[in-house]
């Protein structure tokens, strides 16, 4: 799995689920419930499985495409200069997580600083999308609103 790849399109999902003004049908917090149990129990099926199956899900709804391109475009821009303090933390996670839903863990042996940092993108996409509402979730997250922020700064682009 290409490290920053992933975390590209995984915070971009995340970004774009916060700014997403509808609700999710069923199918799609369905859909996205199984992807999170796919990164928590194979996240080696990235390339394979995980992202045609994102993909699909994301190009299915109009808005929330548009919202994950735009994003996806911002964070492709900065590449892998992204500061920690922008990610959500563990702490904030539980603050918002529903008290109902499991609170799953992806699975990786860490190796070095940048596989760490792919496992706590991970963990964070897996802990959202397996919430019963990820949108309503990621909209309560404070650090992806900073995230966005730093994003749309005229010096990020630089």
């Amino acid at each position: 799995m290409d490290n920053l790849t992933a975390n590209t399109t995984l915070l971009a999902l995340l970004l774009a689920l916060q700014d997403f003004e509808t609700s999710l049908t069923e199918q799609e917090q369905a859909a996205f419930t199984d992807i999170a149990y796919q990164l928590q129990l194979e996240p080696d099926a990235w390339e394979s499985e995980i992202v045609p199956s994102l993909v699909s899900i994301i190009q299915v709804n109009p808005n929330l495409n548009q919202l994950y391109q735009t994003a996806k475009s911002q964070l492709d821009t900065i590449g892998n200069t992204l500061p920690d303090d922008l990610l959500p933390t563990s702490a904030e996670l539980e603050h918002v997580a529903s008290a109902t839903a499991p609170r799953p863990r992806g699975f990786a042996p860490v190796m070095d600083e940048s596989e760490s940092e792919s496992l706590e993108i991970n963990n964070i996409a897996i802990d959202i999308l397996s919430q019963p509402n990820p949108s309503a979730t990621a909209k309560k997250l404070s650090s992806l609103e900073k995230l966005k922020q730093f994003l749309q700064k005229p010096t990020a682009n630089t």
